[in-house]
């Protein structure tokens, strides 16, 4: 038992971190090309693809390679949810570093952030509470923290489905009878 957790553990944190690592650089492919990446659907839609994808390759691989191919709905699920916990860990990390480190990415931050919100809510107290007070709100360990909760949740949703796709109860054939 304390095994079949280790390789667990071993498994999909390298996969996580490498799905993290992925999603680091899609960000700095699009920084490099002056994209942005404060507001950017094109960005966004990346990274979506490649939770899919990274979840999708990383439950199959360990369902393959260390349950000999067979997985319950449950385990699926747990294993796509850590893998991505990992990688929205290690994108977190890197986020708070970016915004820590470039001024400018976090003041344009910042003014994409009071710009929507005037949009929405122009007479909220809410909205003027947020403006007086955006150097307080808004600081990398915040960014970086919405980060982390949003890919977490985006990649649960997208992990219950996948955990159906993934999911055997036994081998479409056994290789015996052959």
């Amino acid at each position: 038992m304390e095994k079949n957790n280790e390789l667990f553990l071993k498994q999909n944190s390298i996969f996580g971190c490498l799905i993290g690592g992925t999603f680091i650089f899609a960000s700095l492919l699009f920084i490099l090309a002056g994209k942005g990446i404060v507001v950017n659907a094109q960005f966004h839609n990346i990274i979506m693809m490649l939770t899919i994808f990274g979840i999708f390759i990383g439950v199959r691989k360990y369902r393959d390679e260390q349950l000999a191919g067979v997985i319950s709905y449950g385990k699926a699920l747990k294993t796509g949810i850590f893998i991505l916990c990992i990688a929205s860990l290690c994108y977190a990390v890197y986020v708070f570093f970016l915004y820590t480190f470039n001024a400018d990415l976090l003041t344009e931050f910042k003014n994409v952030t009071i710009n929507t919100l005037k949009i929405t809510g122009q007479n909220s107290p809410l909205f003027k509470m947020l403006e007086e007070n955006v150097d307080v709100y808004f600081v990398p360990a915040s960014i970086a923290f919405g980060e982390l909760f949003n890919r977490i949740i985006v990649g649960a949703a997208f992990s219950l489905f996948i955990a159906g796709l993934v999911r055997r109860s036994k081998l479409p054939f056994n290789p015996q009878e052959f």
